[in-house]
Formats: C-alpha cells, sequence, structure tokens
C-alpha cells in the first residue's frame, strides 16, 4: 500500500467501535527446547492467545469485541450462532452474551449422543444458559439459524445472527488489531519474523492478519495458514472475500498474498492425526503448553514439518500463533 493508503486506513481502523472483553497483549515467549527438538533451525516464538482471557481465551475474543460492539450499537437482545459440539466460537460466545446480559441461541451440529461423554464447551455452553439446537449437519445450521431469529422477532426481541466463527469483515478486525499489538511487542525487541504460522479455517483470522500485516508489520514477513478441514482453494477464496469486505471498511485496496496449506488436515475435521498428536507432545513437553487436536496441533505439525524439511531460513526467526482451543481436549 501506498502510505497515504495505510495511513488512511490506520485511522478508518482505530474509529471502528470495539468491547474491552479480553486481556492484552498476550504474551509472546520464546521456545528455545523446542527448536533444540527439532535439531536447530529458526528461532520460535509463540503468540499465547489462548490467554486471551475472556470463555477461556483463544482468537474468537478479538473478533466478538468488534461484532459485539455494533450489535450493542444497534439494540440488539440476543445473539444466534453456530459450529459443531466442541465449537470454540460457540462457547466464546455464550460466555460473552452472558456477561453482556444478552440472551443466546447455539446451533450445533451434533448427534447429542447419550453414549458418550460431553465435550467440554457444551457443558459450559449450558451453565451460561445458551440455548442449544440440534441439526444433522453443517449445510442446515444457516436455514436453522435464520429460523430462531425469526421466533425470536416473534417475541418482540431483536437478534442478530452471527456467522461460524465471527469470521466477517467486521470481526476479522480483531486480527488487525492482533498485528498491531504484535508490532508493537516487535518494536520494543528490535525484532522482525520471516515467517507466522496460525490455523486457517473459518478466515477471519487470517484475513484480519494478512491486513494487519499491511498496515502494521514487515513486508517480508510470510503468513502460513494452516487448514485443519477445507482445501486451500477454499480457504483462500473464504479469506479474499473477507478482505474484499475490510477493503471497504478500511478505504483501501487489500491486495494481499494468501497462503493456506492443506497437506497436514489427515482424516478430516475434528479428527487428530499422528503428526498432530505428536505436535501436540512435543509442545506440551517441551515448552509447557497444551493445543488443541481440532486446529492449532495441526498447524504446529505443519510448522514442525517445514522446519524438518529446511522450509524456512535457518537464521531466521518464525512465530507460531496460538489461537486457543485446548477446551477441545477435555470432557465431562
Amino acid at each position: 500500500m501506498h502510505p497515504i493508503d495505510r495511513n488512511r486506513a490506520v485511522q478508518r481502523f482505530e474509529a471502528v467501535s470495539r468491547l474491552a472483553l479480553g486481556h492484552y497483549p498476550t504474551p509472546l515467549e520464546k521456545m528455545p527446547r523446542l527448536r533444540n527438538a527439532l535439531g536447530g533451525g529458526p528461532k520460535l516464538f509463540i503468540k499465547r492467545d489462548d490467554y486471551t482471557g475472556a470463555g477461556f481465551g483463544g482468537n474468537k475474543v478479538r473478533k466478538l469485541e468488534y461484532v459485539l460492539a455494533a450489535a450493542q450499537a444497534d439494540g440488539v437482545d440476543s445473539v444466534i450462532t453456530c459450529g459443531g459440539e466442541r465449537s470454540n466460537h460457540c462457547r466464546v460466545t455464550a460466555m460473552l452474551a452472558a456477561r453482556l446480559g444478552l440472551e443466546c441461541t447455539l446451533v450445533l451440529n451434533a448427534p447429542g449422543r447419550e453414549d458418550v461423554p460431553k465435550p467440554a464447551s457444551l457443558a459450559i455452553e449450558e451453565v451460561v444458559g445458551a440455548r442449544i439446537v440440534r441439526v444433522a449437519s453443517r449445510e442446515e445450521r444457516t436455514p436453522a439459524m435464520e429460523q430462531a431469529a425469526e421466533e425470536l422477532r416473534g417475541r418482540g426481541m431483536r437478534p442478530v445472527v452471527i456467522p461460524v466463527g465471527a469470521s466477517t469483515p467486521l470481526g476479522a478486525l480483531g486480527y488487525v488489531s492482533a498485528a498491531s499489538e504484535l508490532a508493537e511487542q516487535l518494536a520494543a525487541r528490535e525484532l522482525r519474523f520471516d515467517a507466522i504460522f496460525f490455523s486457517s479455517s473459518s478466515g477471519g483470522t487470517h484475513s484480519g492478519l494478512a491486513a494487519g500485516k499491511e498496515l502494521f508489520l514487515h513486508p517480508n514477513t510470510r503468513l502460513i495458514g494452516i487448514s485443519p478441514d477445507d482445501s486451500s482453494g477454499s480457504i483462500q477464496s473464504t479469506v479474499s472475500g473477507i478482505l474484499e469486505g475490510m477493503s471497504g471498511k478500511l478505504g483501501v485496496e487489500l491486495d494481499c498474498e494468501i497462503t493456506v496449506v492443506d497437506e497436514y488436515v489427515g482424516e478430516g475435521y475434528g479428527v487428530e492425526s499422528s503428526a498432530g498428536r505428536e505436535a501436540l507432545e512435543l509442545a506440551a513437553r517441551m515448552e509447557g503448553f497444551l493445543l488443541d487436536p481440532v486446529y492449532t496441533a495441526k498447524a504446529m505439525a505443519g510448522m514442525i514439518d517445514w522446519i524438518r524439511r529446511g522450509r524456512l531460513p535457518s537464521s531466521g526467526n518464525v512465530l507460531f500463533w496460538h489461537t486457543g482451543g485446548q477446551m477441545a481436549l477435555f470432557h465431562t
């Protein structure tokens, strides 16, 4: 972007309303023992967005700060969103809705079987009073959300429907803010990253970081999204669509390089992979933090594989952005 465009974009970004719901800045830490376990290579760092706080942390908090600020300004009294039975987004939405005094409806594509342990996220959603609507597939979620919204409007309420992951141009501003936060941390340490790895699925985190890189980070920093589910082409298309919407909000043309790698999905979404399990155990035993089997373990597996294959500069600095999700490890 031309400097004058950047200045205008930053001004427009800073003017967007946001609720103060998370705990920032999240820590930026070194991972020397993991680096040694991999036989050397680039210096490794981790951005701990599992420490955002609200709803047991994770990347959804940053997005919902913008989405719920707009909802409150519109006078809504209830929120509706969707996800799987272990959805981080649904758990955080339910907990923040309770905090803000909003009624919450969650549309979950899950069978609700009595013969398997209840996911921890679902148990939490029930504790905070969310209404659970079950559907059989992902395809049924959007119609079910619209039906729930119509029912609430029929009761005289004012609901807002939040798409999966809060991955909208507005929600993605949460990761523009995260990039600005990271830039301040890097300036204080006189440091820059050659590559940033993260889990890329519904597109909000990826598009926010891509826009945030244009505004705040070094232009040579590579953003490498690791898919836990869909094809690289599908996610790239989703990210491009969100960036197009963000361009309108920021008043600039965001022509960002979008890299999504789909080699580490394994057998599918929510199915633990052997490489992901190895990454999860290495991170826990070498650095003392937990990943989750759905998203971050597969993203870490991708970063580890790139290092082992010599695909990153051995003298450089590489960041792993931990987007949370550890509750998927637990059941009640």
